[in-house]
């Protein structure tokens, strides 16, 4: 086998590494009672930094939130999360900053699109971990908008991902 077909033979091992990825994506919203080492962590949040964004904002963020009564809150602030989120080993709030997208209109739905992108992403990189892991919606009802902000920040909140094992 030359250089080039080694070369290729390559390419092709990356291809169907990357297919076999996302065919085996899926959610789970029942987790053990395990943590997900923190490197793990550390590696799946630094790795958004690859994420396309609108105008190259690079404006969602993650917030990693392992608390016990934090998670509990979550559980209950979440409209889609009620009743699991908070068994997850941490959940990963996807927000996004509002100055970045201040031009026009753009501030409806431009923070949603890249949160959505970053979310397929955080699935993907779990998938490869062999970590469970579920997408919360950003749902959460007009009466409690204030203690969330209050208690995560004022940020765009665009959505949940909870992890474990």
């Amino acid at each position: 086998m030359n250089h080039q077909q080694r070369y290729l033979a390559h390419q092709l091992r990356k291809k169907e590494t990357l297919i076999k990825i996302i065919k085996e994506r899926h959610s789970d919203r029942i987790f053990s009672d395990k943590p997900v080492d923190e490197r793990i962590i550390k590696e799946i949040v630094d790795s958004i930094e690859y994420c396309p964004s609108s105008c190259d904002r690079k404006a969602v963020s993650i917030q990693v939130v392992t608390d016990r009564d934090q998670k509990a809150l979550l559980g209950g602030l979440l409209v889609g999360g009620v009743g699991w989120i908070h068994r997850a080993s941490c959940v990963l709030l996807i927000t996004a900053n509002q100055e970045a997208y201040k031009a026009g209109k753009e501030i409806v739905f431009m923070p949603f699109l890249d949160g959505g992108v970053v979310a397929y992403h955080l699935y993907l990189m779990c998938t490869y971990y062999g970590l469970k892991c579920c997408f919360c919606n950003p749902n959460i009802r007009d009466f409690n908008q204030e203690h969330f902000k209050k208690v995560f920040g004022n940020k765009i909140f665009c959505g949940a991902m909870a992890i474990g094992l």
